[in-house]
C-alpha cells in the first residue's frame, strides 16, 4: 500500500534521482526548490489552522519498498487561505494511481481545514495531466492563459504620461480587486474572482527571491484604468502581468511602454514576457494586439478548477509515461 508523508531531508536524494530520469536539464533547479520546501514544511508543522499556512507544502508518496513514486507541492493563494494551487507534480512511470492518491490526499487534507477551491495550471499539451486531474480527480476545465515573449519593442512610445502610474499601496488593494473581478468574463467569476487581500503586498517573502514592482493606473479624474505588476528573479527575465478593463484597452500600448522603460533603467539587455488571461473580457483583444506586434506565443496553459466535491470512478490504467510540471500563478 502506498504511503504519503511530508517531505524531509532524507527524501531529497530520491527526488533528485526521479527528476534526473524525467528531465535532466532541470535537476539542480528543482532540487533547490525542494531543499527550500523542507524548512518551510517544518515551520508549518506547528500551524494547524489553514489561515497561517503561507509557504509551499510538499508531500511524497512511496511504495511498500520505500521507493519514491511521486511528489506534489501546493500553496495557498496569497491573502486567501481558502484557495489552494497545486504548484508542482512529479510522477514516476506507471504511477498514475499514486498521482491520483496524492491529489485526493491534498484535497481531503486541506478541504477538511476549510479550503474550498483548488486549481492547477499547466501546458495544454500535457494530455496525461489533463486526464489525471479531470477524469480521475474531479477537476473541470475552466479557461486558459497564454505566455507571450515580447520579441520586439517597436511599439514603445517615447512620450507617455507617467503621472498616471502610481506605486501600488495596500490601500489600493480593493481597487485592484474590483477591476480584476469586473474584467473577468462572468462565466468565470465564481471560481476565479479575487478578494482585496489577494493583492496585499507581502512584506515577508520567506524564501522568495523575486523583485516585484506594482503600479495602480489612475487618470486625473481618479478613474482606475488598470493594474500593472513587473516581476523578475534574475534581473534579466521579466514577467509582466496587467489588468486592463475593456473600456481602457486602448491605453494598453502605453502600459507596455511604461513597463519597458522601467525595465531598461535596470537592465538594457532583458527579455520580457507577458501573460494573457483568456478568462478576461480583453483576452481576444490582447491576443490580436500581440500577434499584430509579432510577439511570440511560448506556451498556452489550461486552468483547471475544483471548487466542489464529488466522487469520480477510477479507470484502470495499464501503462503511463512519467509526469512532470511546474505551474504558474493565475
Amino acid at each position: 500500500m502506498a504511503k504519503i508523508k511530508k517531505i524531509c531531508y532524507g527524501d531529497i536524494f530520491q527526488i533528485k534521482k526521479l527528476i534526473s530520469v524525467i528531465c535532466n536539464d532541470n535537476v539542480m533547479s528543482y532540487k533547490r526548490l525542494f531543499f527550500l520546501s523542507v524548512p518551510a514544511t517544518y515551520i508549518q508543522n506547528f500551524l494547524y489552522n489553514v489561515h497561517f499556512r503561507k509557504l509551499p507544502e510538499t508531500y511524497v508518496i512511496s511504495d511498500n519498498n520505500n521507493n519514491l513514486k511521486g511528489v506534489i507541492s501546493v500553496k495557498a493563494q496569497n491573502g486567501n487561505p481558502y484557495k489552494w494551487q497545486i504548484k508542482r507534480l512529479f510522477l514516476d512511470k506507471n504511477s498514475y494511481d499514486e498521482g491520483k492518491q496524492l491529489v485526493d490526499y491534498i484535497i481531503a487534507k486541506f478541504g477538511a481545514r476549510g479550503a474550498d477551491t483548488f486549481y492547477v495550471c499547466f501546458d495544454d499539451t500535457q494530455t496525461e495531466l489533463t486526464e489525471l486531474f479531470v477524469k480521475s480527480c474531479g477537476f473541470r476545465m475552466c479557461s486558459s492563459e497564454g505566455m507571450w515573449h515580447v520579441s520586439n519593442i517597436n511599439f514603445v512610445k517615447e512620450e507617455i504620461n507617467e503621472r498616471v502610474f502610481k506605486p501600488f499601496k495596500n490601500e489600493d488593494a480593493q481597487k485592484a480587486a474590483d477591476i480584476f473581478n469586473e474584467t473577468l468574463i462572468p462565466l468565470y467569476k465564481y471560481s476565479l474572482q479575487k478578494k482585496k487581500e489577494e493583492f496585499y503586498t507581502n512584506f515577508i517573502q520567506g524564501f522568495n527571491c523575486e523583485l516585484d514592482f506594482e503600479y495602480i493606473i489612475e487618470d486625473a479624474s481618479n478613474n482606475i484604468k488598470g493594474f500593472l505588476e513587473i516581476k523578475t528573479t534574475d534581473n534579466k527575465n521579466y514577467f509582466l502581468d496587467t489588468i486592463v478593463p475593456p473600456q481602457y484597452f486602448d491605453f494598453y500600448p502605453e502600459i507596455l511602454s511604461f513597463a519597458v522603460k522601467k525595465i531598461i533603467q535596470r537592465n538594457k539587455n532583458f527579455k520580457l514576457y507577458v501573460k494573457n488571461r483568456k478568462y478576461f473580457q480583453t483576452g481576444d483583444t490582447a491576443e490580436d494586439f500581440f500577434r499584430q506586434n509579432r510577439f511570440e506565443l511560448l506556451q498556452n496553459n489550461v486552468v483547471l478548477v475544483r471548487d466542489f466535491f464529488k466522487q469520480i470512478k477510477q479507470e484502470n490504467r495499464n501503462y503511463n509515461e512519467a509526469i512532470i510540471f511546474s505551474g504558474f500563478e493565475i
